[in-house]
């Protein structure tokens, strides 16, 4: 490749200052490669013609200089190059790659010229044979280092990327970059690109993080990634600004470590099956347990939650299957027949003229193979359906909503007595019809879903 001298240069900088041309149009009329001109248009316009004319001595202190410059500064090679007044951008990526592996003395010892082909495999041949010497023991402590901070995760081939680059920057005072790097399964750009993280954090992030955590405690941990990423892009949505992707909230929950664990422990079952035997009606559900009317597909059931002080409540809904809402409920101490028929009493008193036909679904419980049950229904104009035998899916869609009381309200052994049990109950249920939003419905509460549906 011809080299080109400083005087051609200058020369196609100042037509390219006096003309309308482009930067790569005359860097090819002159065959200059496209980076050495940029920056040697850069220094020109900051500098003038002498620093082209006349660059700086290089040093030892010049190069470590420039190298620090650009690393706290997070430059790149053409703005470093321009900065310091120095054409050669090959030189510049040189020295930044020796002060990472070797450190600041790397810099300060080395001499201008370049070395013969001999020097160099020598030098290379002693550098390996000193430190296979010493490298192992430092290996080992490097390991044990790196494991002992990583604790949590149990293992180096489990920590990701950003877990391990924190690990580095936390030893870097007491290790060797270069050694840190070998020893981890983890390249030198990948660790300069977090340290520039870490360094130098997003402003934008840190807010998302702060929102994200804000809501998370405000929901009491009820909601998971998908629940709090729609209620993290509503309030981004609110204020006019761009909204988060659901893959980035779900990374920052999980660097914070915010998880909702409420739904990962067991509970107690109430069996409602245990009592007197009265006559099954037919699975007229079958699990289908979408609709979109109100009123057209109910499901009803039973369950029970126990005080501290060894008292027992008794909870009966009835939801529908168009909107989730729960449309009447009951609480009692006593699982009794009177009991079980408030609920259905309630729905019949506000149940409008529909037109079309009524389901309510339970499963084989004692009270709703009742005769009482049954003339109730008979009486509101319903439709009773049934669970197969011990087939809890089959009433699946009430099951949830139990499900989702007994995780979301602290453990019912938390609560002294039956009031304040009772009090809790009362307190969900309004929450979860009125505040409560669900994906199903479109990130919306029963309540809002309603009104659209009516709309």
């Amino acid at each position: 490749m011809t080299k080109i001298s400083i005087e051609t240069k200058i020369k196609a900088i100042e037509e390219y200052c006096t003309t309308a041309s482009s930067l790569l149009g005359i860097a090819r009329k002159y065959g200059i490669a496209k980076l050495d001109f940029q920056i040697c248009v850069g220094i020109y316009a900051r500098f003038g013609k002498e620093k082209l004319l006349n660059p700086p001595t290089v040093t030892g202190d010049f190069r470590l200089n420039l190298v620090k410059w650009k690393q706290q500064n997070l430059a790149s090679i053409p703005e470093t190059c321009i900065h310091f007044g120095f054409r050669s951008s090959g030189s510049v990526y040189q020295w930044e790659r020796q002060y990472n592996e070797h450190g600041a003395p790397a810099l300060l010892k080395l001499r201008p010229g370049r070395k013969s082909k001999h020097d160099l495999k020598s030098r290379e041949r002693d550098s390996t044979f000193k430190e296979t010497e010493s490298t192992s023991p430092k290996r080992e402590l490097i390991l044990k280092d790196s494991t002992r901070r990583l604790k949590k995760i149990g293992s180096l081939e489990k920590a990701s990327k950003q877990e391990l680059a924190q690990v580095i920057y936390d030893l870097k005072a007491k290790y060797r970059l270069k050694d840190l790097i070998e020893a981890l399964p983890i390249s030198m750009s990948t660790y300069q690109y977090w340290q520039a993280k870490f360094e130098h954090p997003d402003e934008a992030e840190e807010e998302l993080k702060s929102v994200i955590k804000g809501l998370f405690e405000y929901f009491e941990g009820d909601y998971g990634v998908r629940r709090l990423s729609a209620q993290v892009r509503d309030y981004y949505r609110i204020i006019s600004r761009p909204l988060p992707n659901h893959k980035r909230i779900y990374r920052l929950m999980r660097e914070m470590g915010l998880k909702c664990t409420k739904y990962s422990k067991r509970r107690r079952k109430y069996d409602s099956s245990k009592g007197p035997l009265g006559k099954k009606a037919k699975n007229v559900i079958r699990r289908r347990f979408m609709s979109n009317r109100k009123y057209q597909k109910m499901v009803c059931d039973i369950t029970e939650l126990k005080a501290k002080d060894g008292s027992k409540v008794y909870l009966e809904i009835i939801k529908d299957l168009a909107t989730n809402q729960i449309l009447t409920w009951e609480i009692e101490t006593h699982p009794t027949l009177e009991f079980s028929l408030k609920p259905l009493h309630k729905l019949i008193d506000l149940l409008p003229h529909t037109g079309y036909q009524l389901t309510l679904h339970t499963d084989q419980g004692w009270q709703y193979q009742h005769r009482a049950w049954r003339v109730l229904l008979k009486h509101g104009r319903i439709r009773q359906s049934m669970s197969h035998r011990a087939t809890c899916l089959d009433n699946a869609a009430c099951e949830t909503v139990f499900s989702k009381l007994k995780a979301e309200i602290k453990p019912d052994t938390d609560y002294a007595n039956q009031e304040d049990l009772i009090q809790a109950i009362k307190d969900w249920i309004d929450y979860y019809n009125h505040r409560r939003i669900q994906t199903k419905l479109g990130n919306l509460t029963p309540l809002q879903y309603e009104a659209r549906l009516a709309a």
